[in-house]
């Protein structure tokens, strides 16, 4: 049994140098596609946040709703890593453990059976496609800023994902794995 893992502090580190081209991409291709629809678009996000008469308000509500939207789908990328871990499963449901690291303030899901590495590696990608992927594409093509939005954070969301991805390829295809209780990595059983 051989763990592979990565240090907090350099997943932290390695994360934002990740975010960075992620982010220009993402402007680059904003910059490209931005045109009077997607402005309008813009005015109309801008307008559905005007339920007070008070502007504070308004103003107030226009910063929490996508901190919630973002809240939201830091769960719903957990429990997207679990469904695919209980498919992939022998024990299914019996085999996700959910948690949450008060330190980070962090959800998580962890497999506690091992799993082929291409397995593993559709589990950790599932919630970058499902949940980033797709609406950036969206929202991209429709000029839908709200599918944008969700896209982009729940991409930089996925930063974790794409170390952990890197660390299955950088040992191969072919091996069991075991998902490692506190650290981004694993065991590697065969």
């Amino acid at each position: 049994m051989k763990e592979i893992s990565i240090d907090s502090k350099k997943v932290q580190i390695l994360g934002m140098l990740i975010s960075v081209p992620i982010v220009l991409l993402f402007l680059f291709v904003l910059y490209l596609t931005w045109n009077e629809i997607f402005a309008a678009n813009l005015k109309v996000v801008k307008q559905t946040f005007q339920f007070f008469d008070n502007k504070k308000l308004n103003v107030l509500l226009i910063l929490l709703v996508p901190n919630l939207i973002i809240c939201v789908g830091i769960l719903v990328h957990e429990i997207i890593h679990g469904i695919f871990m209980a498919l992939f499963s022998k024990e299914g449901w019996q085999s996700v453990k959910f948690g949450f690291i008060k330190k980070y303030l962090m959800p998580f899901a962890n497999c506690i059976e091992p799993l082929e590495s291409k397995k593993m590696l559709v589990v950790a990608l599932a919630p970058f496609f499902i949940l980033g992927l797709l609406p950036s594409i969206y929202g991209f093509l429709y000029n839908n800023l709200t599918f944008l939005f969700i896209g982009f954070s729940m991409t930089l969301g996925a930063v974790g994902d794409f170390i952990y991805a890197y660390l299955i390829f950088k040992v191969g295809l072919n091996h069991k794995l075991l998902d490692h209780k506190s650290k981004v990595g694993f065991m590697i059983i065969d």
